[in-house]
């Protein structure tokens, strides 16, 4: 949410050069997919043209915004032929800010449409999906970030907080937002007016500990601004998490993803357990009662740091400051059960090669990125050294096009 996006660089064909495209003409259209970005795609003869607030099986009436040499990127006028799936979006700012997605679909829609997202992506890499569950719903579909970054600009001589629209790249005020929580949106409204000489604005904030964190430091307002941490919380952990350290924006599913662990009956009092990409010891510290010892690996000193902080109360918690590649390499322990939550990019090649390697009895990888836990998913288990035992959906994120995906991995018995 906010946080810029790369330039796109293209440099195949152009694609819409020879239909002598004209900004604001209008095009009727049949949406046919979703694209990358979650967003209704039809195709104008060969020309890719990308509307938002548009729904497959819809025939609409569309009117060109921007047009590119790969894409045509068009705004929704009207609905001709409508999905069975709209609903109205309960957001003011619906279709000007990009951030929601989804916001127009019925919500079993799009529970439905993120495992659809992560079959396809194992059926890419060739894994078997007859394991793949129905995704699991967010308690909270609405108001359940607990981080949101912003793009401040001037506006009728003032600063203002927005979004980056990521289709027109265009800057939209906004005074709330319909998935950020309520402690975030009372932020942003006092923060509107206070904005002079900043650019970005990250907020992070708790429902349960009314804890917050302000960036970067406001030396002009009268409420604490540029903390160094905030205090978030988890059943009945509560971590410190630092401003560059990563933590989960939805902890309604944390707690989701850690009871379907335990139903799984995965850990046991004789069991050591690595916890690979650790973080803040958010999984760490959840998983520390029910297991004999548990190794924190996290190469971020700040997120190493706030990981001591929050497991002071436990006894059988390490934590190694370092690249997971080179820990797993040096360790000589057994391992019963290895936890995977990488960054989006995924697990590094030397990362699957050593694990191969050390054979522990059983992995959970837990990615933000359908694609890359498909690819790392299906590096595991080719060789038959690994088998999938389940493979779930998690919506961490609702009323967007992303999903938090969890898969559990056994070791072939040999």
């Amino acid at each position: 949410m906010g946080k810029r996006r790369k330039k796109n660089i293209y440099s195949g064909p152009n694609i819409t050069e020879k239909h002598n495209f004209q900004l604001d003409q209008s095009l009727k259209l049949s949406i046919v997919e979703y694209d990358e970005m979650g967003v209704g795609k039809a195709f104008f003869k060969d020309a890719p043209v990308i509307v938002f607030n548009s729904i497959i099986g819809e025939e609409i009436e569309a009117s060109i915004l921007k047009i590119y040499p790969e894409k045509v990127i068009a705004k929704l006028v009207k609905i001709i032929k409508k999905s069975s799936d709209r609903i109205e979006p309960d957001c003011i700012f619906f279709g000007e800010c990009t951030g929601c997605q989804w916001l127009h679909l019925k919500y079993e829609k799009q529970l439905k449409l993120k495992q659809d997202i992560v079959g396809d992506n194992l059926i890419r890499q060739k894994v078997e999906v007859s394991n793949l569950s129905e995704t699991i719903s967010s308690n909270k579909k609405i108001h359940y970030r607990n981080h949101g970054r912003f793009t401040v600009r001037k506006k009728e001589l003032r600063e203002e907080i927005g979004f980056v629209n990521f289709l027109e790249r265009k800057w939209v005020k906004i005074d709330h937002c319909r998935i950020m929580n309520e402690t975030i949106n009372e932020k942003i409204k006092i923060l509107s007016g206070n904005l002079s000489d900043k650019t970005q604005v990250s907020i992070r904030a708790s429902d349960e500990t009314s804890s917050y964190l302000i960036q970067p430091k406001f030396s002009d307002v009268d409420f604490e601004t540029g903390q160094k941490y905030y205090t978030e919380k988890i059943f009945d952990n509560e971590y410190q998490v630092a401003s560059p350290s990563f933590f989960q924006v939805n902890i309604s599913q944390v707690e989701n993803i850690f009871s379907e662990l335990l139903d799984q009956n995965i850990f046991s009092k004789h069991h050591t357990v690595l916890d690979a990409y650790c973080g803040v010891g958010t999984f760490t510290c959840l998983i520390a009662p029910y297991v004999k010892k548990i190794v924190g690996i996290e190469e971020s000193f700040s997120a190493v740091e706030d990981a001591k902080e929050n497991s002071k109360k436990f006894s059988n918690i390490e934590y190694l400051l370092g690249k997971t590649e080179d820990i797993l390499e040096s360790y000589t322990e057994n391992i019963d059960v290895l936890i995977l939550d990488p960054p989006r990019i995924g697990c590094d090649e030397k990362v699957i090669k050593i694990i191969k390697d050390i054979k522990p009895k059983k992995i959970i990888l837990i990615s933000c990125s359908p694609e890359n836990f498909a690819i790392d998913i299906s590096r595991l288990i080719k060789g038959n050294i690994f088998h999938i035992s389940r493979v779930i959906p998690f919506d961490m994120f609702p009323q967007t096009r992303h999903v938090e995906v969890l898969g559990i991995l056994d070791l072939v018995n040999e």
